[in-house]
């Protein structure tokens, strides 16, 4: 996938995560805060707050009109990190299919690289 790609499929996606972030507060808030324990509403929290701070993050390296190498791959970890730990997290609190829970500690991890990629990025990528 070439870079001008990934910058669209990015804004797409950041624009689909803003709209499961509403819908998925306001499923919690409506549904979940009368069948949910506190530690599972400490996990969907946690899970909404990642995906939170990692859609503006995509949302606004996205549109960098030419990322370079690190900060793409930055993109990708974050794209993939959110939806493993994201959908992990709230896989195990829902009980919804495919929950794998040893995913979200890589997904986790995933994030994490990706700030670091970002953070380095001016020194050792495109622009220095």
């Amino acid at each position: 996938m070439n870079s001008a790609n990934l910058l669209k499929l990015s804004r797409s996606l950041a624009g689909f995560y803003g709209a499961a972030l509403v819908a998925l507060a306001a499923v919690t808030m409506h549904l979940g805060l009368n069948q949910l324990t506190a530690a599972e509403l400490a996990v969907v929290v946690s899970a909404l707050s990642m995906l939170a701070v990692h859609t503006l993050a995509i949302l606004l390296l996205g549109i960098k009109p030419s990322p370079g190498k690190l900060e793409t791959a930055a993109l990708l970890c974050w794209h993939l990190g959110t939806w493993l730990f994201v959908y992990t997290l709230l896989a195990g609190v829902w009980q919804l299919p495919l929950h794998l829970g040893r995913l979200a500690p890589v997904g986790g991890q995933l994030m994490i690289l990706g700030w670091l990629l970002l953070a380095v990025s001016p020194w050792f990528g495109k622009h220095k």
